[in-house]
């Protein structure tokens, strides 16, 4: 699912594709009936924000290229680890309307916190369970548009990908 281009002020236009990913967990789940095992979590299912910078909707070629890395400099993410928790970054989600709002980075000043808002986007039920039992959200780098399992697994593998692990804020 991706949301259309916004231009929010001076910032570049951004296109954001809301998918998901299993984060691996270090927290086993088992629960026991008579000593036998009948129940191990092996991982947790979070949302997961790609940020592309928005192209020229009349050029017939997408960008070949992703944002600026150095714009938010962001870790290389290791597929086999949870990507490193971020405390400034945030993804804003509302409960009224069940939509992805947007992101922002907490500054110490107002002048200083950049906001990325985009058009209310409705998650699928799938996708809000999700961010109602575990409230934080994968920011991402280094992909574009709609994406496939085997697109970020692969981009995985390639150590193309920079992410972070960001609290999920609800309005």
């Amino acid at each position: 699912m991706t949301t259309p281009p916004q231009s929010p002020g001076r910032l570049p236009a951004f296109n954001m594709s809301l998918t998901h990913v299993t984060l691996p967990s270090a927290q086993v789940q088992v629960n026991r009936l008579t000593d036998l095992v009948n129940e191990v979590i092996l991982g947790t299912s979070v949302i997961m924000i790609v940020m592309s910078t928005a192209t020229d909707q009349a050029s017939p070629h997408p960008a070949e290229t992703d944002v600026d890395r150095s714009r938010f400099a962001w870790p290389t993410w290791q597929g086999d680890t949870i990507p490193e928790a971020h405390q400034k970054w945030k993804a804003v989600f509302a409960p009224q309307d069940r939509t992805f709002r947007g992101l922002y980075y907490e500054g110490p000043t107002l002048e200083e916190t950049p906001s990325f808002h985009v058009p209310a986007t409705v998650l699928s039920d799938a996708m809000w369970k999700m961010v109602k039992n575990a409230p934080c959200a994968v920011l991402c780098t280094g992909l574009t548009g709609d994406l496939a399992a085997v697109e970020i697994t692969t981009a995985l593998e390639e150590g193309r990908l920079q992410a972070v692990l960001v609290e999920a804020l609800f309005t």
